[in-house]
């Protein structure tokens, strides 16, 4: 009998949390690398190495220990990477397609070379090239930092010439390396999941709204309330990202809706928030069948178990004890409110957990999900007059 294949999973948040939990009922072999004991999955796995995700030593002495190498995040270190598949390491995703996920230029650019739908951009060296891209599509301009940003970190609108400066300066003095892109009037923020196999096959799980606020995402519905014909333009482009990738694994396509029409805003090659609702909504959940198609084994069922699911995200509003709140969602008389909680301390706007609800009519599904996480999320507010 051939052993499983062992899973090293470089990153130990609350995706690998996840990936732990669905691992477990196959009994796939799971290894972290960890920043630390307390990352959130490594509070809760015994096979952690410590070491960072930026150290080619450290990655290589990891990988040594493992048949195929996986992430929970995307700040790794590329050479490192391919390095490992120079040697002949299993890497998902590889290193191609991780650096469209790493490097927002890179995307935009390939995208564009491949016809797919993106707003206008370019690259900037200065104050003047943000000035003279505005003259073409006019203020406001959206300007990017090319690489680490997420949940709103890295992302400016900008107004005029003298906020223009400003960033630019600020950028300077940190080293930021900045694109800028036409403004998008969103109308609807949409995002595709699928799963992938390295023949091709693959699993498209529902279009989902992600609803956002700051630059974060608060709660993501399932199905997306859309008109047909974009529900299916958005699995087409979701399908056709995922072969220009290449990407093995999951890839989740964040796309905004605007005048009718839809645009690719970025992509993250790996499980991703917005695909946390098929944990008890679908019969394979994206952790599951992340860990299926980089294994190279047949996927799972994508479809929905009901009609409706919604995710609410649990955001830090301060310091507390998210564990005290849970009796009191869960002593609500409605089944079907699902919470999960990551390990992790809050802090103001962090996401430390979420709540699925199931359901068959959305506005009560909802309500239902945000009311849980409402519940949960008051064990952590600040008390009145406290300073966060």
């Amino acid at each position: 009998m051939t052993a499983t294949p062992t899973v090293g999973i470089v990153g130990a948040g609350q995706l690998a949390r996840m990936l732990i939990e669905a691992a477990t009922p196959l009994d796939i072999p799971i290894r972290l690398l960890a920043a630390g004991p307390e990352d959130g999955a490594a509070l809760i796995w015994p096979h952690v190495d410590i070491g960072s995700p930026k150290s080619a030593e450290d990655l290589l002495t990891f990988a040594e220990q493992c048949d195929v190498l996986t992430f929970d995040h995307e700040l790794v270190n590329l050479e490192a990477i391919r390095q490992l598949e120079a040697a002949g390491q299993l890497v998902y995703p590889s290193s191609n397609a991780l650096l469209h996920a790493q490097d927002k230029l890179h995307q935009r650019r390939a995208f564009s070379a491949a016809g797919l739908p993106v707003p206008a951009f370019s690259d900037v060296g200065g104050v003047d090239d943000i000035v003279s891209f505005a003259g073409i599509h006019g203020w406001p301009v959206v300007a990017k930092a090319q690489r680490d940003g997420y949940d709103g970190r890295g992302v400016w609108v900008l107004n005029d010439r003298a906020e223009a400066q400003t960033l630019i300066a600020d950028a300077a003095s940190n080293g930021v390396s900045l694109l800028v892109e036409q403004y998008v009037p969103i109308e609807q923020e949409l995002a595709g999941l699928i799963a992938r196999r390295p023949g091709g096959e693959f699993a498209l799980y529902p279009i989902v709204e992600t609803v956002q606020r700051d630059g974060i995402c608060h709660e993501v519905i399932a199905p997306a309330p859309i008109p047909e014909p974009i529900r299916a333009r958005a699995e087409e482009l979701t399908v056709a990202v995922a072969e220009a990738t290449g990407v093995v694994g999951n890839m989740a396509l964040e796309l905004f809706l605007a005048n009718g029409e839809l645009s690719v805003n970025e992509i993250a090659t790996r499980p991703h928030n917005s695909g946390h609702f098929s944990i008890e909504a679908c019969p394979a959940s994206q952790f599951e069948n992340h860990l299926r198609a980089i294994l190279d084994w047949p996927l799972g069922e994508p479809k929905l178990r009901t009609p409706v699911a919604v995710m609410a995200n649990l955001l830090g509003r301060g310091d507390g004890d998210l564990g005290t709140g849970v009796p009191a969602a869960l002593a609500s008389p409605d089944v079907g409110v699902h919470p999960h909680l990551y390990g992790k301390t809050s802090r103001t706007g962090r996401k430390i957990g979420h709540v699925t609800a199931l359901g068959d009519d959305p506005e009560e599904t909802r309500a239902r999900a945000t009311g849980a996480a409402d519940t949960l999320m008051a064990a952590t507010a600040p008390a009145e007059g406290t300073a966060v």
